[in-house]
Order: structure tokens, then C-alpha cells, then sequence
């Protein structure tokens, strides 16, 4: 009986351990995973009929270049100082950047330039402690912008800037060169599956197309990787020896954030559903509606005999039209 037991408790623990293999520590928080709503792309449809097609499509583009932004901040006795100071890190960093590729390209963004204030003591005549506020020197402030083509990239431009005294980085863009090509490549594949569900509509409800006008309304919505990072708190719990020995556990749980991306059940068809890297994505949402003609109207057709109409007279003189 014992041994039924413990292997019952070991397939339960291997069970549980497998799950946990799946889910990950990020299941005991209480962030809910990042799901659109139904109605997420913005496609007016003002339809009073249910002939309505909805086809919905997600494109995973990885992107094309990045760009980083790292912030500069000097302090010095005057705007030469403190810009020569501050240029000397630039242009270091700018140098080592050809060690690493000759694509990558830097910008700089001044940001501001601000004088520092200190009170200084003065002793007057009829006031023998003034404090009185001077500029003691300036503070000059400039971001500097990197391009760079890949991930790989930027762990060597992290440690080019730290070992030049640049240490506050600001965050990292994502761009698509050709947008205009992924949104081409949705609207094709859209287009066939609207294709199929038509003729299989027409099919199902055995009717003619040829009867029906079509109307369709469409839209694109684009999340980028910086719209969806989600904080996570590292999980952790009271141990048996903490309990045992009445042992403090009240250390402090690291607090973290992670790419969680747009989840994919609710689309019709994905292109390039696995993400290795945080990417763009792209959602494309078409509505196509068929609305049943009207019915055509009864043309009269003129006879080519001319009309024949009476009339009555009366004995005082009066016509009268008679409406046969």
C-alpha cells in the first residue's frame, strides 16, 4: 500500500513539476496575461443582417533596425568645461562604435543647459547674515541616439558606454523599414480566406452571389515591443527551516519586467508565430458583408395603340369624361 502511495505522490509531483516547467514563476503574480479585446481594431461595421465575414490576421515582423538612447549629464565651472567634459565621452563612444561596425551610427540630442546655484554668506552692514544665491557653474545635459542592426549589437554598445562613464540608458526603439509590404502580405492572405468563407456561405445557405452587393470595411492596428513589458516579482515563499527555527524571511523580492506579446488565439491566421525576440506586431481585421439586392420593379410597357377615350355630352352642351 505504501508503494501504491508514493508513486501515486511521485507521478504527482512529476506532474506538478512539469506544469511549473510550462507556466513559469510568472503565474503567481497578479498581472493578467495581455489579451485584446475582441473589438481591438477599430472596423465600424453597421450592419442590421447577420451576412457579416470577419477575418483576422497577425503578422510577427522582427524587426529591421533599433534604435538606443543613453543620457549624458556634466557638471562644470563654465559651458567650456562642462561641454568639453561631456564631448570627450561622445566622441570615446563614437570611436569605439567603428570597432564594432561600421553601420552603426550616432546622433546627439542637447537636452538642456542650466546654471547651478550655491548660497553664499555675505556680511553687510545692517544685516550681518544674508545668504545670497550664485552661480557656482552649469550643468549640461545631451542624449546621444545609436542605430544599431541586431541584439548582439547592443550588448557591445552597453559596455562601450559604461566604460566611458555613460551608465543611464533611456530605452531602445524598434522599427520596420517596410511596413507598407507586411500589411500587403496580411491583406492577400485575408483576402483568400474571405474567398473560401463566401463561397462556403453561399454554399451553406444555397444562395446566388450574384444577388447580393458586397460591402467591406478594414483597419490595422500596430503594437510595438515597448507597449507590452509587464512587471514581475520574483516568487518566494516560507521555507520549512524558517518556520522551524522562527527564522526572519523578510527579504525583499526582486521586482523585474518581461516581454509579454500579444497572445494569438484569437486570430484566424499568424504569420510567424514563434517569437524569439520581442517583436512588432501587426493585427489587420477585415469585415465583409453581402446585403441581398432589391427586388427589381415591374416595367410597364406602353402599347404602340393610341388610347382610346370617351366622352359624354350632355343635351345642355356639357362634356363629361367617362373613366372606362
Amino acid at each position: 500500500m505504501k508503494k501504491i502511495i508514493m508513486s501515486s505522490l511521485l507521478c504527482i509531483a512529476a506532474f506538478a513539476a512539469v506544469a511549473q516547467l510550462k507556466m513559469g514563476n510568472w503565474a503567481y503574480s497578479s498581472a493578467a496575461p495581455i489579451v485584446l479585446r475582441a473589438d481591438n481594431i477599430n472596423v465600424p461595421v453597421n450592419y442590421t443582417e447577420n451576412n457579416v465575414i470577419t477575418i483576422k490576421g497577425m503578422f510577427n515582423a522582427t524587426p529591421d533596425s533599433y534604435v538606443a538612447i543613453f543620457s549624458l549629464s556634466q557638471e562644470g565651472i563654465d559651458e567650456t568645461v562642462a561641454n568639453d567634459l561631456i564631448n570627450q565621452k561622445i566622441e570615446a563612444v563614437r570611436t569605439g562604435l567603428k570597432g564594432v561596425s561600421s553601420k552603426l551610427n550616432l546622433h546627439v540630442d542637447i537636452i538642456s543647459f542650466v546654471p547651478i546655484y550655491d548660497q553664499v554668506l555675505e556680511k553687510k552692514v545692517f544685516s550681518k547674515n544674508t545668504f545670497t544665491e550664485k552661480p557656482v557653474g552649469f550643468e549640461l545635459k545631451k542624449n546621444i541616439i545609436i542605430e544599431y542592426d541586431n541584439l548582439e549589437q547592443l550588448d557591445k554598445i552597453f559596455s562601450l558606454c559604461t566604460a566611458n562613464g555613460i551608465y543611464d540608458y533611456i530605452r531602445s526603439d524598434a522599427v520596420v523599414t517596410d511596413m507598407s509590404a507586411i500589411k500587403a502580405e496580411l491583406r492577400q492572405s485575408a483576402d483568400s480566406m474571405v474567398m473560401l468563407q463566401l463561397n462556403r456561405y453561399a454554399k451553406l445557405r444555397d444562395i446566388d452571389l450574384k444577388d447580393y452587393n458586397r460591402t467591406l470595411a478594414e483597419g490595422f492596428n500596430v503594437v510595438y515591443p515597448g507597449e507590452k513589458y509587464a512587471s514581475y516579482t520574483a516568487f518566494s515563499c516560507t521555507s520549512y527551516f524558517t518556520q522551524k527555527f522562527n527564522l526572519n524571511n523578510d527579504a525583499s523580492k526582486k521586482v523585474t519586467r518581461h516581454y509579454l506579446p500579444v497572445i494569438d488565439k484569437e486570430f484566424d491566421f499568424v504569420v510567424n508565430p514563434t517569437i524569439t525576440e520581442p517583436a512588432i506586431q501587426v493585427m489587420y481585421q477585415i469585415h465583409l458583408a453581402i446585403i441581398k439586392k432589391p427586388d427589381p420593379k415591374p416595367i410597364q410597357v406602353k402599347s404602340d395603340k393610341p388610347e382610346k377615350v370617351f366622352f359624354l355630352i350632355s343635351p345642355d352642351g356639357n362634356i363629361k369624361n367617362l373613366n372606362l
